[in-house]
Formats: structure tokens, C-alpha cells, sequence
């Protein structure tokens, strides 16, 4: 979809997942892009390419070149794992995104949220004692088709390590199909304006 609006020259990170994505993540790419922003994602190929540096610094330094910041949440935890029991380059886009303070829309698939209530309403009895569940717990990869480590990623955006009287930055807004995540995007990026005064640009 060609733009419809003026460049505005904001640049827009979009960080997610890709399998089971795509069709979601083209359609974000195209209204984002309808709205005049300079949209970088890996998916799409317009991540500025450097040829001596790795995939994960390539998509770090674009965040940090970018002016705002879109991360999606799914049940999939993605594939970018680059170390045993490491972190994903999804997860450490979204961690680069909180360290450069740059304005941040995160969104996520209601799978991932419902499954944390699920763990946190679980209890174990074991020999008398009640052990309480918790994300950090538990080591299944997997429950109900949801990654248990979206949902850490889940917690780290909702900031549950910091006082709820002292949490700032930490709306995750919920979507279950296309037309919720578009109705979001569209009502926080139609007008460029007021990321503009987001961003001081």
C-alpha cells in the first residue's frame, strides 16, 4: 500500500515474532506506512543492513536509531535464541527499547495474560507444604499452545518487579484477532502529531 499521508520522517520499530504473524504484521506494516512513518522491520526488510554485524546487533542498532517503538507479545516466543536458555532477539528488542527510554506500544495476544492468571491461580501441594506457582517456577516450554516465556516477557512489560503505586510505561494493551490490534494502531499513530510530542521531535 503506497502512503497516503507525507512522510512525516518518524521512524517506527516494529518488533514481533513472524510465525503465525505474517498476514497481522503486513497489515500493521501498510497502515503504519498509509500514515507517512518510516517503518523498520526484520519481516519486511527494511532494517538498515550492515554486512559486519550480526543479525542481533543489526536489529539493536535499528531500534535505537528509531524514534518509537511497537513490540507484539504472541504465544510464540520466537526462533533468535542464540544461546542455551538465553534470551531471544525478540525479547532483547524489547529490553533495548526500555534501556534507550524511547516512546513504547506494546501489545499482546490475550493467551498470554489468561495463562498467567492460570499459573498464578495454581497451587501444588507437596508433602503437607503449598508451593506457590509463578512464571519463574516452571520449566514447561508450553501450555495451551503459549510459550511460558512470553509470558516473563509478558510480566517484564507489565513491570510486576516494581510497587503497582511506582509502575510507569507498563500499559500492554490485550488483542484477539486483527481488528483489535488495528484499532489500536490506528488510534494511537493516525495523527503524527501527537507522537511528535511523544518523542520532542
Amino acid at each position: 500500500m503506497s502512503a497516503i499521508n507525507p512522510r512525516n520522517h518518524i521512524k517506527v520499530f516494529i518488533a514481533s515474532t513472524v510465525y503465525d504473524f505474517q498476514p497481522k504484521l503486513d497489515m500493521v506494516y501498510n497502515v503504519l506506512d498509509s500514515f507517512g512513518y518510516d517503518v523498520i522491520n526484520s519481516h519486511k526488510g527494511t532494517c538498515p543492513l550492515n554486512s559486519k554485524k550480526s543479525n542481533l546487533n543489526i536489529c539493536l542498532d535499528a531500534v535505537c536509531e528509531c524514534d518509537v517503538f511497537i513490540g507484539f507479545i504472541g504465544p510464540n516466543y520466537g526462533s533468535g535464541v542464540l544461546e542455551q536458555n538465553g534470551k531471544s532477539i525478540i525479547h532483547l528488542e524489547f529490553e533495548k527499547a526500555i534501556e534507550v527510554d524511547i516512546p513504547r506500544f506494546i501489545l499482546t495476544d490475550y493467551r498470554v495474560p489468561s495463562i498467567r492468571y492460570f499459573i498464578r491461580k495454581t497451587e501444588i501441594y507437596y508433602k503437607g507444604e503449598k508451593i506457590k506457582l509463578n512464571s519463574e517456577n516452571i520449566t514447561i516450554n508450553k501450555i495451551m499452545e503459549v510459550d511460558i516465556r512470553c509470558v516473563r516477557l509478558y510480566e517484564e512489560m507489565i513491570k510486576t518487579h516494581i510497587p503497582p503505586k511506582d509502575r510507569i510505561g507498563h500499559w500492554v494493551q490485550e488483542y484477539k484477532n486483527l481488528e483489535d490490534i488495528l484499532l489500536h494502531i490506528e488510534s494511537q499513530f493516525k495523527y503524527p502529531e501527537r507522537i511528535r510530542k511523544l518523542i520532542g521531535k
